[in-house]
């Protein structure tokens, strides 16, 4: 029999043996088919809490020879809205505010067309999609250049759909209010306290708000768009850089990596336990369309949490998740605390596959799974080569 220490040491092995196993099959039959479409991409997997694969692939530009590099920034749209939700998390716990504060009393000059409604909005209904107010509110002015200042001057003329909390309708103008309350509170804009109080702790160092401190940088990815069968760069579009908590980050795969682990609970003296609770807790109901998710049979239960998607998988609860899109740029992130599992997939095109991309990999984490429960009893079984069926 192995002394104790000789048992530790073999099991921790097998571990990461089966890690690999995991992580070679998911790029193989997973990443690997959608690189190859894409001009540059980046990757970062965590298995059991410790990071499995973190990877770049491809070129900044297509057809130049500079590389994509774990350094590398890219845009990550909507997955901003992750941050905007720590933000406030952090907020409620150093100012005298909570999730369930009304707007209007922090910020005197925001009117809605309904009072008895506007003035019941929160928080918490900003950051959980439910404020009630009309889907994709003024997202139309954002992509015709008005600045956020006037748009939100406009929000008395928007029309509300349910009472808040009631509904869930996706926004990225009203959603964007959190950052008026943080300064309103703090006296900084948003962008310097994300920078204060999440990207310095966290050493992301790379992370940034703005195009200027994107096109700027010497190692950005650019945007691509689908030309016949080939990919072409395209110009980055500032639009959705004027909402920064909805759509306004910069990072590299580095940067994303830090993210993961403090989303997974490891960053604790910046993301304590309650606020991650209360992050990935599902909020509002959505139907899996709202979500944008394929049908998929172990698909449960799909919420609006608090800046994440929250869905059911298989059984497991509380997955949290969240795409990015902006012109010429897609990005995908999904964790599970539970699990202590997760990725950050960032690319400078638009391809098609990476829809299927989370739960491609959580198909595949359920096979790898059920595989390690049959090699514990049967340990000359072969592993998982490739995606079994998502039917």
């Amino acid at each position: 029999m192995l002394p104790f220490a000789g048992l530790c040491m073999a099991t921790a092995m097998a571990a990461d043996t089966d890690r690999r196993d995991f992580v070679r099959a998911f790029e193989n039959s997973v990443i690997v088919p959608i690189v190859e479409d894409t001009p540059g991409s980046a990757l970062v997997v965590v298995l059991d809490g410790r990071v499995a694969l973190q990877k770049a692939y491809g070129v900044r530009q297509q057809h130049r020879s500079a590389p994509v590099t774990n350094k590398t920034l890219f845009r990550i749209a909507s997955i901003s809205k992750t941050f905007a939700s720590a933000a406030a998390a952090i907020l409620i716990e150093e100012e005298p505010i909570s999730w369930q504060t009304p707007l209007v009393s922090q910020l005197q000059d925001l009117h809605f067309k309904r009072a008895d409604y506007g003035n019941r909005i929160t928080l918490h209904h900003l950051m959980s999609q439910s404020s009630g107010l009309m889907p994709h509110a003024y997202t139309n002015l954002i992509e015709d250049n008005m600045p956020y200042q006037r748009i939100i001057k406009r929000l008395h003329k928007v029309d509300f759909v349910c009472a808040p909390g009631e509904c869930y309708g996706y926004q990225n103008v009203v959603f964007s209010l959190v950052g008026d309350v943080i300064q309103e509170l703090t006296d900084m804009n948003y962008p310097s306290y994300v920078t204060k109080k999440i990207f310095e702790p966290l050493q992301m160092n790379r992370a940034s708000f703005g195009l200027d401190a994107f096109i700027e940088d010497d190692d950005h990815a650019e945007p691509h768009l689908r030309d016949r069968n080939d990919w072409v760069p395209v110009r980055t579009t500032h639009h959705y850089y004027r909402v920064p908590p909805a759509a306004g980050m910069n990072a590299s795969i580095d940067d994303m990596k830090e993210w993961l682990l403090a989303q997974l609970g490891q960053k604790p003296r910046v993301l304590p336990p309650a606020a991650l609770d209360a992050m990935h807790r599902g909020a509002v109901k959505t139907t899996v369309r709202q979500a944008h998710y394929g049908y998929r049979r172990r698909l449960g239960d799909v919420y609006y949490g608090l800046g994440w998607r929250v869905f059911d998988y298989d059984g497991h609860e509380n997955f949290a998740h969240h795409g990015g899109y902006v012109r010429g740029m897609r990005s995908e992130m999904m964790v599970n605390r539970d699990l202590q599992i997760g990725l950050v997939f960032l690319t400078n095109s638009e391809p098609a596959r990476v829809n299927d991309l989370i739960f491609d990999f959580l198909d595949l984490y359920r096979l790898h799974q059920q595989t390690q429960r049959v090699a514990d009893t049967h340990p000359a079984n072969p592993g998982i080569t490739a995606l079994p069926s998502t039917d």
